[in-house]
Order: structure tokens, then C-alpha cells, then sequence
């Protein structure tokens, strides 16, 4: 059907529109205008000026799109490239996926160039190496396994060690661990620290400290310095090991890790108590100071009376 259309390979196939081609083995264009299936069991689903060239590689439709090696696919959009074996763009603009089995959702001038990278969508974004993943706004995942996810910000974000995740959030980052949003932590716009849920209204079973007992605990608790096994020898840390701050304490759900909320309660009732210590110290020095000198002005009052005494036995000795 249609018109100026070609079909001139074996088992070739057009099916209408206009100026369409199919030039190879059992290639196929369902319509549209000026597409061509050029590659054995090419397809060209319809749209226009799409290209699917090599051995079965599909272009669904769109505008300008080319899928030009074994397997690749675009499914629409306008001027996407899958230009490897099973690369894959979905749809958007301007995407390109040009690595084996890359894959490009949509958006706009997206690019995934590694052996098995995804973006899958946003713009701007380039997973560059091998098993990379990049998203948002002009997020680069330029190292193997690196996940680049940016924010809207009009600026490159990169993520350059492998199997890196990177996160650029101006607004914050926020973690739930509950289907009512009660409890996580979160990292605030412009922030360096976690923040953890500490809300009195999220607490229970709520139970008086003793911080003396805990001081005594903490005086005894060994500490160490160390590096952790994953890391350089160079980067060294202090602190108590898991185990022992588990067995003085009891806090937390394991006793291979200190959650940093425990951590910091230890800490404080510690200070608490530290703080009571030196004021009832401060207090006894205070009360041993006055007895000093009331003591200093007894033994002046008794040293005066003295020198009275021994003035007047002088003088009796004298008049005798």
C-alpha cells in the first residue's frame, strides 16, 4: 500500500505510507514516510525519516530515530541513536545509547556509553563506563559502577570512582525506615551531619538514666585506636568495639555496630555525671576552704592573745 514505497528484499515487507524502504531479508516498514529497514529482519514500526539498519533492529516509530546494530532498538521519540548490539533507547530526545545492552529511558540528550549503563531519563546525563547509572539533571557517572543522581541544578554533576554512589540533593536528603515517615534521618539543605528522629512523641517505654553507673562503665570500657579492614592502614579511628559497648550497654539491635544515637546518650549521661562529680567536689572545696580560714583566724586570734600574754609577763618581770 501507500505510495513510492519499496520492498526490495526477500520476504521484505511494506505495509503503507510514503517513500518508505525495505531493502534486506524480511525487513519490514509498517508505514509512515521516508523510513528504512535495511538489515535482515529489520523493522520500522512507522514515523518518520527512521532508520533500522544490521540484523534485527527495530525502530517503533518517531521522528529521525536510527537503531543501527544487531538487536538495537528505538522505541520513538525524536532523534535517538541505539547504535550497538541490544542497546536500547525508549524515548525522549536527542538520546543516544552506543554501548552493548546500554540503555536510555527517555529525556532529553541522554547518552549512555558503557557496556550495560542505564540513564532512564531526565537531561543531560551521561553514564559513561561500564555498569554505570545516571540521573536527573546533567548527572556524569564517568567510573564503572558508579550511580551519579542529581538534582535540578544546571550544573555537572560527576561521579568519578568506581562503584561510587554519588547524590547531589540541595533541598536535603531524607531516609525513612517506615511507611508513615516517623522514623529515619536526614542530611539538611547546606547540612554536614545526619540528623536522627529524637521526637519525644516517637518514644516509649521512656526510663530514667543512671549516670553515675554509666560513667563507671565508660571508665572502664576499653578504648582503642584502628583502622577498618575495608580501608587504608593510614586512615586511622577511636573508639570502643562493638561487642564491649553492647555488653556494658545493651542499646541498639546488634552487638557489631554502635548506633550513633547510643553513642551520643552514653556520652551525655557520662557528662551528666562528670558534671555532678565536679560540682559536689567544688562544693567540698568550697565548705574545706571556709573551715581554712576560719581555722586561720582562730590560730591568728590565739597567736594575738598569745603575744598579749607574753608582752604583759615581760613587763611584770621588768617592774619585779
Amino acid at each position: 500500500g501507500g505510495d513510492w514505497n519499496t520492498a526490495s528484499g526477500q520476504y521484505a515487507t511494506v505495509g503503507g505510507g510514503w517513500s518508505n524502504t525495505a531493502s534486506e531479508l524480511c525487513a519490514a516498514v509498517a508505514g509512515g514516510y521516508l523510513n528504512t529497514a535495511s538489515g535482515q529482519l529489520a523493522a520500522v514500526g512507522g514515523g518518520y525519516l527512521n532508520t533500522a539498519i544490521n540484523t534485527c533492529p527495530t525502530v517503533a516509530g518517531g521522528y529521525g530515530n536510527a537503531a543501527s546494530q544487531s538487536c538495537a532498538t528505538v522505541a520513538g521519540g525524536y532523534k535517538n541513536a541505539a547504535s550497538e548490539w541490544c542497546a536500547t533507547v525508549a524515548g525522549g530526545q536527542n538520546n543516544t545509547a552506543s554501548f552493548t545492552y546500554a540503555t536510555v529511558g527517555g529525556g532529553h540528550t541522554n547518552a549512555a556509553c558503557g557496556q550495560y549503563a542505564t540513564v532512564p531519563g531526565g537531561s543531560s546525563n551521561t553514564a559513561r563506563a561500564d555498569y554505570s547509572f545516571a540521573a536527573g539533571r546533567r548527572a556524569k557517572a564517568n567510573n564503572a559502577g558508579s550511580f551519579a543522581w542529581a538534582d535540578s541544578t544546571n550544573a555537572d554533576f560527576n561521579v568519578s570512582n568506581n562503584n561510587r554512589f554519588g547524590v547531589r540533593a540541595s533541598g536535603g536528603v531524607y531516609l525513612y525506615t517506615n511507611s508513615s515517615l516517623t522514623a529515619g534521618s536526614y542530611l539538611a539543605a547546606g547540612s554536614g551531619s545526619w540528623t536522627s528522629v529524637s521526637d519525644r512523641a516517637m518514644k516509649e517505654n521512656v526510663a530514667p538514666v543512671n549516670a553515675a553507673d554509666v560513667l563507671e562503665k565508660v571508665a572502664v570500657m576499653p578504648i582503642s585506636a584502628w583502622n577498618y579492614k575495608t580501608e587504608d592502614r593510614s586512615i586511622r579511628h577511636i573508639g570502643p568495639m562493638a561487642q564491649d559497648f553492647h555488653a556494658a550497654f545493651g542499646l541498639g539491635d546488634s552487638d557489631k555496630a554502635i548506633t550513633t544515637i547510643d553513642a551520643d546518650g552514653v556520652a551525655l549521661a557520662a557528662i551528666q555525671a562528670l558534671h555532678k562529680l565536679v560540682r559536689e567536689k567544688e562544693a567540698r572545696i568550697t565548705t574545706l576552704e571556709a573551715d581554712k580560714m576560719s581555722q586561720q583566724q582562730r590560730i591568728a586570734n590565739l597567736e594575738a592573745r598569745l603575744a598579749a600574754l607574753e608582752s604583759r609577763r615581760r613587763t611584770t618581770m621588768n617592774d619585779e
